[in-house]
């Protein structure tokens, strides 16, 4: 910190992971909007190219009153050509931008230095930081993380489980806030979390209605999109039927 001290006031720490986290989200969306422009930008090129050839072609057929079979063949020969190049770049784009989102941005660029200080504060081991706020704005940034990188996120889902089974049970919060962040992992990464499902459906039976809740409601979204299979775990939900809440 600026005064050199190794302490600092829990909501100026919560209001800074809350930026991290937000900043990181962006940088993704940022990058995913390049790779789209570069990828529009190509084929606008190719589009351009292919209606040059053509251009040409019929002006050269015009002038010269026939048109040969030969000349036909070399230019769906090119066309084809321009094609595989096009899909060539556009693949070669897309691996950059999968680079770039799984190493770069929380791997080794600038929020990778507070990453550490980010894990201290959600492990929590030794309950040092007591703030229900500054735990909850903690484990938000760890998740916007976690959806950036499939690397960081497989890394680190054992702590996030662990944090929602050591939650209080008065932090209602911090629980269904992660729940909700679980779904938005298991979409984007559902191999890394299909491991996690049952400590997932386990939630249906949390102490809170806002827990069971945002739980089957997480559940049902994930379900109808086929990225959990509810396999032995339909009985959880059933059970719900008989929650009066």
């Amino acid at each position: 910190f600026g005064d050199g001290s190794k302490e600092s006031h829990s909501l100026r720490l919560s209001r800074f992971f809350f930026v991290l986290g937000h900043i990181a989200l962006k940088l993704l969306i940022y990058t995913e909007i390049l790779s789209s422009a570069v990828r529009r930008a190509n084929a606008a090129k190719t589009v351009k190219k292919q209606e040059s050839a053509s251009s040409g072609n019929e002006n050269k057929s015009a002038d010269d009153g026939t048109t040969k079979a030969g000349g036909s063949d070399e230019e769906d020969d090119a066309i084809e050509a321009e094609l595989g190049i096009a899909a060539q770049a556009e693949a070669e784009t897309e691996r950059k931008v999968a680079e770039i989102s799984e190493n770069e941005i929380v791997g080794r660029g600038m929020i990778s230095l507070f990453t550490p200080m980010l894990l201290r504060v959600v492990a929590n081991e030794d309950d040092a930081y007591c703030s229900p706020v500054l735990m909850q704005s903690a484990t938000l940034a760890l998740c916007k993380c976690m959806c950036i990188s499939k690397t960081f996120s497989e890394k680190h889902l054992p702590l996030l489980f662990s944090v929602l089974s050591k939650a209080p049970n008065e932090d209602q919060d911090l629980r269904a806030n992660i729940i909700i962040a679980l779904g938005d992992l298991a979409f984007r990464f559902p191999n890394e979390v299909e491991p996690y499902t049952p400590k997932i459906y386990a939630c249906l039976r949390d102490k809170s209605t806002r827990v069971r809740r945002h739980t089957l409601m997480v559940l049902t979204h994930l379900i109808l999109n086929d990225m959990v299979k509810v396999k032995g775990n339909v009985c959880e939900i059933a059970l719900c039927l008989q929650d009066n809440e």
